[in-house]
C-alpha cells in the first residue's frame, strides 16, 4: 500500500521510546494537537500540566503544510538524517530534560518540526519571560501604526501617564524614559521583591504605577543599574494601553495575534493590563512566525508589521551582548567571537531566536525545572552544525 502524504513527511512519525531509528520512513502519525473539546484559549501554566505526554515523539525533516501561513520546505542538508537521528536519541534519553517542541525555519520555510511530551502544533506553550519579547512586538507594532515613534524611546515615561501625581512621586522618576524600561534600567527599587504584585487588583492601570512611583527608592538620574524585572515592560504596555483605540489587550488581539494568525492565551494581571514579565502562552508555530517577522526586518508575508526602525535596533549586535529591548544578545559558540544570537528567552527552557547570519529562526519549548539552556543545546549540538560553512 502506497504511503500517504501525512505519513511522507514524517520522518520519525511513531518511533516509540527506546525503539531503534530505521532510516527516514517509519509508520507515521499525524501532527499532534489538543484533545476534542480542549480549548487553546484556556491553555494556561497551569492547564498545561493536565496534558499527557504524547505516547511518541512526532518528528519531520518535511513539515506539513497546514494552512497557516508558513511556508514548509526540507531539511535535506548534507548529515541532516545522521544530525536528527543524534538528536532523537540523545532526546529519549534525558539530556535535554523535557523537551516539548523544536521547529527551524530557514531562508523563507519551515524546515523541521518535532514535538515530544507536552507539544501539541495547537497547543499554546507557556513562554514564561518569552512574554516581555511579546511586549516589544507589541510596542514595535504599535510604532509602526504611529501610535508612538521611534523619538518617543528617548522621552520620560511619565510624560505618557497623564494620570499620574506628580507632586506625590519620588525623585527621579520623571526621568525614567521608555529606552531604560526597554533595557530594564528604570531604577524603580521597592520595599519587597513582590512589592508591585501585592498590590494586587487594588489599584488598576495609572493608579497602580502612582503606588510604583510613590513607594520606590529614589531613581538616581545617571545611575539607573540593569535589573531584569517585570515592572519595566509594564511601564511599556500601560502606555499601549494608553495609545491604543481599546485596551492593551485588545489592540494585541487584534493588531498582532490576527496579524500573524497566533494561537495563544494570555491573561491580564492585577491590574487590569496583560501579564507582562510572564503569563503569556503561544504556540510554537504563532512564535516562528513572530521569529521570522523580526528575522525579515519586521516584514511578514510582504507586508511591513513591525517598525523596520524599531527591529533594526533589536537586530544590531554592535550593542555587544546584553538584553536590549527584552531581547538576549548572545555568543552561541560564535566562531568569530561576535553575536550571533538574538532571541527571547523563558524559564524552563522557552526560546524565540534568530540566527542572524544563518537566515534561521528557532523556537523550543520545554517543562524543565531549570536547565533553561537545555534546547538550546539541543540544536547547537545536532542542528546548527549543519548549516555553518
Amino acid at each position: 500500500m502506497a504511503m500517504s502524504s501525512a505519513q511522507s513527511r514524517s520522518i520519525l512519525g511513531a518511533l516509540a521510546l527506546g525503539a531503534l531509528f530505521l532510516g527516514l520512513q517509519l509508520a507515521a502519525n499525524d501532527l499532534p494537537r489538543l484533545g476534542k473539546g480542549v480549548d487553546p484559549k484556556k491553555q494556561t501554566f497551569q492547564e498545561q500540566k493536565q496534558l499527557p505526554d504524547l505516547p511518541a515523539p512526532y518528528v519531520s525533516a518535511s513539515p506539513e503544510d497546514i494552512g497557516d501561513g508558513l511556508e514548509v520546505g526540507r531539511l535535506d542538508a548534507p548529515g541532516a538524517q545522521e544530525a536528527i537521528q543524534a538528536l532523537i536519541k540523545n532526546d529519549q534519553a534525558g539530556k535535554f530534560a523535557n523537551l516539548d517542541s523544536l521547529l527551524l525555519w530557514k531562508d523563507g520555510k519551515l524546515i523541521f518540526e518535532m514535538y515530544n511530551r507536552r507539544g501539541r502544533v495547537d497547543g499554546p506553550h507557556y513562554a514564561m519571560s518569552v512574554t516581555k519579547t511579546m511586549v516589544s512586538v507589541t510596542l514595535a507594532r504599535a510604532i509602526q501604526l504611529g501610535l508612538l515613534s521611534m523619538k518617543d524611546l528617548d522621552k520620560p515615561v511619565i510624560d505618557f501617564l497623564p494620570g499620574i501625581d506628580r507632586s506625590k512621586i519620588k525623585p527621579g522618576v520623571d526621568g525614567i524614559t521608555l529606552r531604560d524600561a526597554l533595557f530594564m534600567k528604570s531604577g524603580l527599587r521597592f520595599p519587597t521583591k513582590t512589592y508591585a504584585f501585592s498590590l494586587g487588583e487594588k489599584y488598576q492601570r495609572q493608579q497602580h504605577f502612582q503606588q510604583l512611583f510613590e513607594n520606590t527608592a529614589p531613581v538616581k538620574k545617571n545611575d539607573k543599574p540593569y535589573k531584569y524585572t517585570g515592572t519595566d515592560p509594564s511601564l511599556i504596555m500601560m502606555i499601549i494601553d494608553l495609545r491604543a483605540k481599546g485596551t492593551a489587550e485588545e489592540f494585541f488581539a487584534k493588531e498582532v495575534a490576527e496579524k500573524f494568525g497566533a494561537i495563544y492565551c494570555w491573561g491580564n494581571q492585577g491590574c487590569g493590563i496583560p501579564k507582562c514579565g510572564a503569563g503569556s502562552s503561544f504556540t510554537s508555530r504563532s512564535l516562528l512566525k513572530i521569529g521570522v517577522c523580526i528575522a525579515q526586518g519586521g516584514k511578514y508575508k510582504g507586508e511591513q508589521l513591525l517598525s523596520a526602525e524599531y527591529v533594526k535596533e533589536v537586530m544590531d549586535t554592535s550593542k555587544g551582548e546584553g538584553y536590549f529591548y527584552y531581547f538576549h544578545n548572545r555568543k552561541k559558540r560564535s566562531p568569530d567571537n561576535k553575536v550571533n544570537f538574538i532571541s527571547g528567552i523563558g524559564a524552563g527552557g522557552q526560546y524565540m531566536s534568530v540566527f542572524p547570519k544563518l537566515n534561521l529562526v528557532m523556537v523550543a519549548t520545554s517543562h524543565n525545572k531549570g536547565k533553561i539552556g537545555a534546547p538550546l543545546e539541543a540544536v547547537l549540538d545536532h542542528l546548527i552544525p549543519l548549516f555553518r560553512k
